[in-house]
């Protein structure tokens, strides 16, 4: 009786979106099954780090909450060298059957990142130098498994490009389960910042490095390579290397002038604003392989752009009449900085340049893809 009446609601709610779907412009059967199942995973990743912040800035000190979040910032540095643009041109191929083009580009990804091995290993000398002897042995041993966690987050480029949003949420919220229980179990009884990291690391490398080398490969129905996207790849990867790393710039040159306490505080500032960055970023695994199959025109673009406008701007007025709630309650600690977080806020406007930029990436524009990411 219950499945008798969960069916027909589906059939409701699918028959509404199609009828609907005309007068919006907006395959809304597609972006509904795909955004609820991205919505699963997005609210699991979301609980994540809203946990652990609380976690963070209520057990840890300013200073040890510092040290771990610079650890973490020198990590996703050394990310540039893991050809971090392999990821669309994967999605691209996959979407036009390309499927055997997932283990080429994971290989080239994991071959890549030993690059990224040895910054890690120059951060581990230069700590060693500077006295801080704790994070000099957090960098040797990231040194030496680097280019496991690189690729073990690899696996969601398959199943975008399949549009296997379900079972892309699935694996997604499994690991944030695991991970966010293992780190507020370390942090309770260690709060040590050396095995805070080391476990957010290894907690990575095991669930998700398994699910992209091994689980994934079971939906690839084809071993065919498309070159030429592998080369497209690595050219996205060299010119999305500036924004990548000028984006954790900024809290490198903090934490070295002011220290591990005002970057404790960055973060808290940037939290929950970041959610809503990522809470629009989970269409963007729809968007491209959509625009690929229904060859986007640039008319269709600017139908689209309008409507994002209203809702980012909605997010927007959210946020600025809760943030001061929010940190008073939840992040007393940090509340003299809530004004610092709703300025950071006004940013998200930036975020409509995500309808472009897919547009620019399906049709391989080259000069358009640099100016995008330098910008």
């Amino acid at each position: 009786m219950v499945k008798k009446h969960y069916t027909n609601l589906k059939d409701k709610i699918y028959n509404f979106a199609k009828d609907y779907s005309s007068k919006v412009g907006l395959d809304l059967p597609y972006f509904i099954k795909g955004g609820f199942w991205l919505s699963v995973g997005q609210f699991f990743g979301t609980l994540k780090g809203f946990i652990l912040s609380i976690v963070f800035a209520n057990l840890l000190s300013k200073e040890v909450f510092g040290e771990y979040s610079f650890a973490m910032t020198v990590l996703g540095i050394a990310g540039v060298f893991a050809l971090p643009g392999m990821g669309v041109a994967v999605v691209q191929a996959v979407a036009k059957g390309y499927e055997g083009t997932y283990i080429k580009a994971l290989k080239e990804v994991f071959k890549w990142s030993w690059l990224g091995s040895l910054l890690l290993l120059g951060f581990s000398i230069y700590e060693y130098f500077y006295g801080i002897y704790n994070l000099m042995l957090i960098f040797l041993i990231l040194s030496s498994i680097f280019p496991f966690y690189a690729i073990s987050g690899f696996y969601p480029n398959l199943l975008n490009g399949k549009k296997r949003f379900d079972i892309l949420a699935k694996l997604s919220s499994f690991f944030n389960v695991i991970s966010t229980i293992s780190i507020v179990v370390v942090v309770f009884f260690t709060k040590s910042v050396f095995w805070i990291v080391i476990i957010t690391v290894l907690v990575q490398i095991l669930i998700n490095g398994y699910f992209s080398t091994f689980h994934v490969k079971k939906f690839a129905k084809n071993n065919e390579i498309d070159e030429s996207n592998i080369q497209y790849g690595k050219h996205i990867s060299y010119v999305k290397a500036y924004g990548y790393f000028s984006g954790r710039f900024d809290e490198l040159v903090l934490t070295y002038f002011l220290g591990f306490s005002e970057l404790a505080a960055l973060k808290i500032i940037t939290l929950i604003p970041d959610q809503f960055r990522i809470f629009i970023k989970l269409l963007n695994p729809m968007i491209l392989p959509k625009m690929v199959s229904c060859n986007t025109s640039k008319n269709d673009l600017k139908h689209y752009f309008l409507k994002f406008f209203g809702v980012l701007l909605f997010l927007t007025v959210i946020y600025i009449i809760m943030a001061p709630f929010i940190f008073k309650y939840i992040y007393p600690a940090y509340y003299e900085y809530v004004w610092l977080s709703i300025l950071y806020h006004l940013s998200f406007i930036a975020y409509l340049n995500i309808l472009p930029s897919n547009y620019f990436l399906k049709e391989k524009s080259q000069y358009l893809i640099k100016l995008d990411y330098i910008i």
